[in-house]
């Protein structure tokens, strides 16, 4: 593997290192605001997107071949000890108050590149920086000699596939709701609704039963003919599923897999070829679902941001625009809806609902004040009420004594 030196907006190849750890040194230049004047608070929080950036470049140009500045971007606490994982050492070039609300904190970073799917301890930040969302699974499964009655579906504690998938996403750290508590419910024809690919009926669902993403999916085995194994039998497997992100109603990965096992009991290498071809598509999924939320996190991700108190379309326009200047880390801004004094905006920022929620709470956004009233892993709910003008200051009369 390579190894950059990133400086503004360049990369340069440094050298190659021996084993499977390479590095990158980085210079970058964070920002921390300034609250009730206290510096060493805003100096921290300068380290902390200095960090950041030094983690977001050297992926940044491992993922698409381009350095992405990002300036005053909003960072978690809890993102700098993820960070601090891939920042091996750092040191302190300079620091200074920038402004009077701003302080400048410029670092010279040695950040590990190592791949992050197979960093198990990356992976688990990387889930927490989502807001560790908690995962369903709806697999619907037809082995060798069962029932095609779709009522089948919840005679069962959980099938094959579903335990395959349970067990493989638990070892990377997801959060997993137990099948039989799916099965337990009244909502039988949302459960098989969703199975058969019913994304809202899903999300519903997920969303009653306190669950973020939802895996929908169907396994089906069979025996396959014309193939002379000396009395064993080549049992075929087939499984595909769905995830869903349950906040939005919208897809966040899609795989299927084919599998084969030879067994002289048809259902027991049914079984086991389910198992095997679900292990190969957990992978898959689990790959599919790690990269779009670092996607999300490095790049932009697109937060609903529902807003009450409007009182017409012009209030909408007037926030809208002054919330394009306000949020760090905020790219854009669009407008979907206005009904009833309540707007919905996509808002695409650089990093989660929950910075979102963060820098918007108790803030004062042009003339509104913002509460925020709602938050889910995709979807901010504030009320926003103009703030009251301030008092006019009294005119001071001339002076001017007799000549």
């Amino acid at each position: 593997m390579k190894n950059f030196f990133l400086t503004g907006l360049r990369a340069v190849p440094l050298l190659l290192l021996a084993g499977t750890c390479a590095w990158a040194q980085v210079q970058v230049t964070g920002m921390g605001a300034i609250t009730y004047n206290d510096l060493p608070a805003a100096r921290d929080r300068a380290v902390q997107d200095a960090l950041r950036k030094a983690v977001e470049q050297t992926l940044g140009t491992l993922i698409d071949a381009q350095t992405r500045v990002e300036n005053y971007m909003v960072v978690e606490d809890r993102i700098l000890n993820w960070t601090r994982g891939y920042v091996k050492t750092f040191q302190i070039v300079s620091e200074r108050k920038a402004a009077a609300d701003l302080y400048e904190v410029t670092i010279n970073a040695q950040v590990d590149v190592a791949d992050l799917e197979k960093d198990v301890n990356a992976v688990e930040h990387l889930i927490h920086s989502m807001g560790n969302p908690r995962i369903m699974f709806l697999v619907d499964e037809k082995n060798i000699g069962t029932t095609s009655d779709r009522s089948h579906y919840f005679d069962v504690t959980m099938t094959a596939a579903e335990t395959v998938l349970m067990n493989k996403f638990m070892e990377k750290g997801f959060q997993v709701i137990d099948p039989a508590t799916v099965r337990a419910g009244k909502e039988r024809d949302a459960v098989l609704a969703a199975i058969n690919g019913d994304q809202k009926a899903a999300a519903a669902l997920a969303v009653a039963l306190e669950a973020e993403v939802v895996v929908t999916g169907k396994a089906v085995a069979s025996v396959a003919t014309g193939v002379n194994l000396g009395g064993m039998k080549s049992c075929q497997a087939s499984v595909d599923a769905r995830v869903i992100d349950a906040d939005v109603g919208t897809v966040l990965a899609t795989a299927m897999k084919n599998s084969a096992y030879p067994h002289i009991d048809p259902v027991v290498g049914g079984v086991k070829a389910i198992e095997k071809a679900g292990a190969l598509l957990a992978d898959d999924l689990i790959g599919k679902i790690l990269q779009k939320w670092r996607t999300k996190f490095y790049q932009a991700n697109t937060v609903k941001l529902m807003v009450t108190g409007l009182r017409n379309y012009t209030d909408a326009s007037h926030f809208r625009g002054a919330l394009s200047y306000l949020g760090r880390g905020i790219k854009a801004v669009h407008q979907r809806q206005i009904a009833g004094g309540v707007g919905e905006f996509d808002v695409e920022i650089a990093g989660t609902a929950d910075q979102l929620a963060r820098e918007l709470d108790q803030r004062k956004v042009s003339d509104y004040l913002v509460d925020v009233v709602g938050a889910t892993a995709n979807q901010v709910t504030i009320s926003i009420v103009r703030a009251a003008p301030s008092p006019a200051q009294p005119t001071v009369p001339d002076t001017v004594g007799p000549q």
